[in-house]
């Protein structure tokens, strides 16, 4: 497999994820607040926001784990498996947050 396609396939495992997150968090805020009042524009930026976020910061240990991988692939012989294992070992759950502030930062207002 090529390094390209290695890169394409671990930005797939983050991205669909954040996706499925977002897009259920998104419908459910608005099946269950939006539409039950006025369904003010504020209403949708604010749901959007919220949903974005969630799912920024679940998916966060899949983006961990896709930059260690995209900065130095050879150090954990290519596999998602063992950047996890290695990642994990280092700094236990606590480091598949790392980064969670900026990302939500950039995230949140992107979804608004």
């Amino acid at each position: 497999i090529s390094l390209f396609h290695f890169f394409v396939v671990i930005v797939l495992l983050r991205d669909i994820p954040y996706a499925i997150v977002t897009l259920l968090t998104y419908e459910c805020i608005r099946e269950h607040w939006v539409q039950k009042r006025d369904e003010a524009a504020w209403r949708d930026m604010v749901a959007g926001a919220i949903a974005g976020g969630v799912g920024s910061y679940a998916t966060n240990p899949m983006d961990v784990v896709k930059t260690r991988l995209q900065i130095d692939p050879h150090s954990y012989g290519g596999s998602v498996w063992e950047c996890t294992k290695s990642t994990f070992a280092e700094g236990g759950p606590h480091a598949f947050l790392r980064g969670s502030v900026p990302r939500l930062i950039h995230k949140i207002p992107a979804n608004g």
